[in-house]
């Protein structure tokens, strides 16, 4: 019985081919799954799946599809869309005998999954960002929508497991009345193998305009107020002021490019390498995530740069540190947990521009400390395997299955 085959159920409210840390996740989790026998079918927004048509066959997974305009309806009337995702899942479970729920957001699917099955159903749900955490200050985060706020305060305690991807997700669960025990601590995790590759740095550099031997600090992240690439750039001004040494300052992600106006406004634009969002290529060649595209210019880099305020999890972090480069990051929740307060890279208060700068010209003037700090990211990055993250979900999905209802 310990080791039959699951069906394992796994909505979402947001899936590929949008291509952040929750996406990938969910991708890579999926796939693992289906490569030890088990069947996770994704239960993803009628957009989305649409939008894969295309893609849909390469996937080693089953995809299955909410009805249109669900998500239109969660935005007007957020009570009665979770009621609808509650009933749809309902009869999702009859017709494919679902063994165990993993949802993917905490709001709505995760409350939609929770009205559903507690009490009833094995399930965890696993919050990514926006859903649970909340920073008025750049107005983030949904439960800045008291209707939401409610929803989330009244149907996550309820669940039977919340995975808390950093200590600082398991905090936000504890502030909501989560008991200890329903909290279990999985993180996101990256394909080592992958990470590891020999590519050409010099054609990666041509390939982005990005001269041979300038020290390249690399970005990677949507272009969004949390990321901080505001404060990126005010330390890239100081750096250029403090050194004469050649660096370069590439950002990959959605919108980087609106960056532009404010780096030339800096006088900084020379050294800044605005690439736009990377990582897609591989899934029309090969459904592996993220793209074989974005894995050259992590390799490629010298130091990899993440200025944000705060993250759920900070996946750019870890697939940095599994490419073998030294981090330089902020004290934000979400880059503190993954660098474990400076242990694993330098870290620097939020919004501290001149203390950024002056790590970034350490790690260009200091080779042997740049050595030490690569040798902890590869350590570090070792925690991460997809296939020790899997085991531990696999476990979970037994552990609620065994609990009476």
């Amino acid at each position: 019985m310990t080791d039959a085959p699951l069906t394992i159920g796994m909505p979402t409210s947001t899936f590929l081919p949008a291509l952040g840390g929750v996406e990938i996740g969910l991708h890579n989790i999926a796939s693992r799954l289906t490569a030890r026998g088990h069947s996770p079918i994704i239960l993803a927004p009628a957009r989305n799946v649409h939008d894969l048509r295309d893609q849909r066959g390469l996937l080693p997974y089953k995809l299955a599809s909410f009805p249109p305009k669900m998500m239109t309806l969660i935005h007007h009337w957020p009570d009665l869309g979770t009621r609808f995702i509650s009933a749809w899942l309902a009869w999702f479970d009859r017709r494919h005998g679902i063994d165990a729920w993993h949802g993917t957001v905490g709001f709505p699917t995760g409350v939609g999954l929770i009205r559903h099955a507690s009490g009833k159903r094995p399930h965890l749900v696993r919050c990514s960002g926006d859903d649970i955490q909340v920073v008025p200050e750049i107005g983030y985060g949904m439960r800045l929508d008291p209707r939401i706020d409610k929803l989330v305060r009244t149907w996550l305690p309820h669940a039977d497991i919340l995975v808390a991807i950093t200590e600082s997700v398991a905090e936000e669960y504890t502030k909501l009345g989560v008991k200890p025990q329903q909290i279990r601590r999985i993180p996101n995790g990256v394909d080592l193998d992958r990470f590891g590759v020999l590519v050409d740095k010099a054609k990666t550099r041509r390939q982005y305009g990005i001269p041979q031997d300038a020290f390249l600090f690399l970005a990677v992240g949507r272009n969004h107020p949390k990321k901080g690439y505001t404060d990126l750039l005010q330390a890239t001004r100081h750096l250029a002021d403090r050194s004469d040494a050649e660096f370069a300052v590439a950002i990959a992600g959605a919108a980087t490019g609106d960056l532009m106006p404010e780096a030339q406004s800096l006088g900084v634009s020379e050294h800044l390498h605005l690439l736009g969002a990377l990582g897609q290529a591989s899934l029309a060649e090969d459904p592996k995530l993220p793209g074989n595209d974005l894995i050259s210019l992590y390799r490629t880099a010298d130091a990899f740069v993440f200025p944000s305020h705060i993250e759920t999890f900070g996946i750019a972090l870890v697939e940095a540190m599994a490419a073998g480069l030294p981090i330089i990051t902020t004290n934000g929740p979400g880059c503190r947990d993954i660098i474990e307060g400076g242990t694993w890279g330098e870290m620097v208060p939020v919004g501290d521009t001149a203390a950024f700068a002056s790590a970034m010209q350490q790690m260009m003037s200091e080779p042997d400390h740049r050595r030490a700090r690569i040798e902890q990211s590869r350590e570090r990055a070792s925690a991460f395997s997809w296939d020790r993250i899997v085991d531990q979900y696999i476990e979970v999905y037994r552990d609620t299955m065994a609990k009476p209802r």
